[in-house]
């Protein structure tokens, strides 16, 4: 579905909602049958494996653990049964939720939720490993010498103990997969201290959330420990990563224009199936290079992606002209406040037959915004004061059919100070136009 006034990419289409909705449905479906079917399979050996997991739980020398509502085991049971079904489910249901989200996600975001999702997958198996055979047995022994100390008998309930059990071990994965969040995004430099907060909401929100949901009524101090011990080793791991400061990558600097804003410039050298020249940026612009920009739907979204992790404010194409791109996809830089034009290296590179580059240089050097027209003319004066050229034509187009000679140079659109600072330099300075 396409929205004017959001950010689309190149897989996006025109489907409704309720397309979306009835894929989601399908999908969602599908993994809801197999956790059935695998809930099923293990509940024929669900008593086997309760038991030898009641019995590294058992904190006595001799067996202590007791059923006292036939009812409740029954379903500590069936809730065990559907708990592995998910965790087995667990690989399909993440390669139906890449599939479904994949459209939607910028190449990094792709990269991001593909690691998070084996990494958790890896670590949850790896935490439940640990919480049943070492922390657990460790915690319950811990519990029960408090009552040996006190004289009393210990009688434990069997499916309050596998309970709290699950809770812990459901707190352990959640909170792991929270931390990994904001490990990867703060690797993958999508989270930052401009957008901590909206990371913070989601993150936070969702944990506690799903924490709250599994935590027995009963145990309102278990709660309270659990919720402050998340939320506090969430925040320390994500200490740096939530004060980390603006992107930096592919060069790109901090300018600052006469009034003392920020800029950030992106040199897009598109060599437009080599038919457009490379030239060196000018200082502090970053720079990246394509292929083809304008033709290949890949490299625009990898495009979309430089611009929204690392703010650029502006972009600078080399040979694609900005009317050849789609419209979505410039609607989609001005979403991110990011302005785009292009020096027209193309057909820049076509109105000579020397080879020689200085008119793709002049373009380059009169560049503005954030540089000021005294900068513009320096760089301009700078590149035709060794040139031996004595004759530029200007205009706001190149004209059908220019042929310049080796004396001669274009400028696209110069303002009137260039102008005059040609002349000063005795450059005959003339206006041509189709």
């Amino acid at each position: 579905m396409i929205n004017m006034n959001d950010l689309h990419l190149s897989s996006d289409d025109r489907s409704n909602i309720q397309t979306h909705l009835d894929e989601f449905a399908r999908r969602v479906t599908s993994i809801i049958i197999l956790i059935v079917v695998l809930t099923g399979i293990w509940s024929l050996s669900i008593d086997e494996i309760l038991r030898s997991v009641l019995l590294k739980l058992d904190p006595c020398s001799g067996a202590c653990i007791n059923i006292f509502s036939p009812d409740e085991w029954a379903g500590t049971r069936w809730l065990s049964a559907s708990l592995l079904g998910l965790f087995t489910a667990a690989p399909y249901a993440m390669m139906q939720a890449y599939s479904f989200a994949r459209p939607g996600l910028l190449p990094s975001e792709r990269r991001a939720l593909v690691i998070w999702m084996v990494s958790m997958w890896a670590l949850s198996l790896s935490s439940l490993i640990f919480t049943i055979s070492i922390f657990l047995p460790w915690l319950y022994e811990y519990g029960h010498t408090f009552n040996e100390d006190s004289g009393l008998i210990g009688r434990y309930d069997a499916a309050e103990m596998l309970h709290v059990s699950i809770s812990i071990a459901w707190a352990i994965i959640l909170v792991l997969a929270a931390m990994c969040v904001v490990i990867i995004a703060g690797m993958s430099k999508l989270l930052w201290k401009g957008n901590a907060g909206w990371w913070r909401l989601r993150i936070h929100g969702v944990m506690l959330m799903l924490l709250w949901l599994i935590i027995p009524d009963g145990l309102p101090g278990l709660l309270f420990t659990l919720t402050f011990l998340a939320s506090g080793l969430v925040e320390i791991v994500g200490w740096r990563a939530f004060r980390a400061p603006i992107p930096i990558g592919h060069g790109l600097m901090d300018l600052l224009d006469i009034d003392g804003g920020i800029y950030r410039v992106l040199y897009v050298d598109c060599s437009c199936y080599e038919t457009s020249p490379s030239i060196k940026p000018l200082k502090g612009m970053g720079y990246i290079s394509y292929r083809s920009v304008c033709r290949d739907k890949e490299q625009q979204d990898r495009l979309l992606d430089v611009v929204k992790r690392f703010n650029a404010d502006k972009l600078v194409f080399s040979g694609c002209v900005i009317e050849s791109l789609p419209i979505e996809y410039v609607d989609s830089l001005r979403f991110l406040g990011c302005k785009a034009e292009t020096l027209n290296l193309a057909h820049l590179s076509a109105i000579r037959t020397d080879d020689n580059l200085i008119d793709c240089e002049l373009a380059m050097a009169c560049l503005q915004e954030p540089w000021s027209e005294n900068s513009v003319n320096q760089r301009c004066k700078e590149i035709l004061a060794e040139s031996g050229i004595n004759t530029i034509y200007y205009g706001e187009e190149i004209p059908f059919g220019l042929n310049l000679q080796e004396n001669e140079s274009w400028i696209t659109n110069p303002h009137d100070s260039l102008i005059q600072t040609l002349e000063k330099m005795d450059i005959s300075v003339t206006p041509l136009s189709n």
